[in-house]
C-alpha cells in the first residue's frame, strides 16, 4: 500500500476561532515538512482543484520545516507528491453534511492521497471573542454574524459538548482558550499527535486571513501579548454584536469556557 501523506491533520473551525495559530504551532511541532491547504473548499462541498497554487508553506519562516512549491504545480501534482505532514482547515463547515462530503467517508485517498494516520480536530474558541472578531473583520462578515457565523458555532459546540456526533469518536477537541493560557494544555494536545512539543510558533501571527482582526501583524514575534481573551470588551454597546449572542449561545459559551464577561453580556 503505497501512502503520499504520512501525517494528515484536518482541522474544523470557526473563522476568526484562532484555527490558523494553533495550526502553525502544531506544524512546529511535527517536527517535519509542513504541506497546508487553506481552507480545503472553494465553496460548500467543492473541494478547491483550480491550478492556482493551493498548497502552501505553512511555517511562515521557512527553514527546514517550509515547503516551496513552484507556482506551476498544481492541485493534482501536489495530491501525488510524498507528503511528511499535511494540514488543512475546513472553516465554517456543516458538520451534519459530512456524510455526503467524499473527502471525509472515503474519497480522500482520491483528493489528497492515502495518508499512513489521519487525526481530526475540532477547535472552538469562546463564542464572545469570536464574534467580536467577525464584527470587527470583513463587512461581509459582519453582515452574516447572526445568522451563519452564529449557526457554524453552535453547531461546533454541541459537537465539542458530545451532544451530536457527526466527527469521528477520536476526533481531538481542542479549547482554544486553553491552548492560549495554559502550557501543560498544551503538551497534553501535542502528546496526542505523538510530536514533540515545543514552544516555537506560538509568538507568529499567521499571514492567513490578514492576521488578527484588530491588529492586523501589528503583534507578530509577540504573539502571547495580544488580548485575545478581552476582544468582546470592544463591543459591549454594540448592538449588532449584542443581538447574535442569543441565550442557547452565550448557554453553550459558558458551558464549555465559564463566564468569560462574568454576567456583563446577557441574552439579547
Amino acid at each position: 500500500m503505497e501512502y503520499r501523506n504520512d501525517t494528515e491533520i484536518r482541522v474544523f473551525h470557526s473563522k476568526r476561532g484562532g484555527g490558523h495559530a494553533v495550526m502553525n504551532w502544531l506544524g512546529y511541532s511535527a517536527g517535519a515538512p509542513v504541506f497546508f491547504l487553506n481552507n480545503i473548499f472553494s465553496k460548500p462541498h467543492k473541494v478547491r482543484r483550480r491550478k492556482e497554487k493551493n498548497f502552501q508553506r505553512l511555517i511562515e519562516d521557512g527553514g527546514t520545516y517550509g515547503v516551496d512549491l513552484d507556482p506551476a504545480v498544481t492541485y493534482r501534482d501536489v495530491a501525488e507528491m510524498h507528503k511528511p505532514v499535511l494540514i488543512y482547515n475546513i472553516e465554517n463547515f456543516e458538520l451534519d453534511k459530512i456524510s455526503r462530503e467524499p473527502l471525509f467517508n472515503g474519497g480522500a485517498q482520491e483528493i489528497i492521497g492515502r495518508s499512513r494516520r489521519r487525526f481530526t480536530v475540532l477547535l472552538l474558541r469562546d463564542a464572545f471573542n469570536t464574534f467580536a472578531s467577525v464584527r470587527r473583520g470583513k463587512k461581509r462578515w459582519q453582515k452574516r454574524l447572526n445568522t451563519f457565523y452564529r449557526q457554524h458555532w453552535k453547531g461546533y459546540a454541541r459537537e465539542f459538548l458530545g451532544e451530536t456526533s457527526f466527527l469521528a469518536p477520536d476526533a481531538i477537541k481542542i479549547n482554544y482558550n486553553k491552548w492560549f493560557l495554559s502550557e501543560s494544555y498544551r503538551r497534553e494536545i501535542v502528546a496526542r499527535f505523538g510530536f514533540e512539543y515545543t514552544e516555537q510558533g506560538l509568538n507568529e501571527v499567521p499571514q492567513y486571513g490578514g492576521g488578527s482582526s484588530f491588529s492586523g501583524q501589528e503583534f507578530h514575534n509577540r504573539a502571547k501579548d495580544m488580548d485575545v481573551l478581552n476582544r468582546w470588551q470592544h463591543f459591549l454597546d454594540d448592538e449588532v454584536y449584542r443581538s447574535a449572542l442569543d441565550r442557547e449561545t452565550i448557554e453553550l459559551s459558558n458551558r464549555i469556557f465559564g463566564d468569560l464577561t462574568e454576567g456583563r453580556i446577557v441574552p439579547a
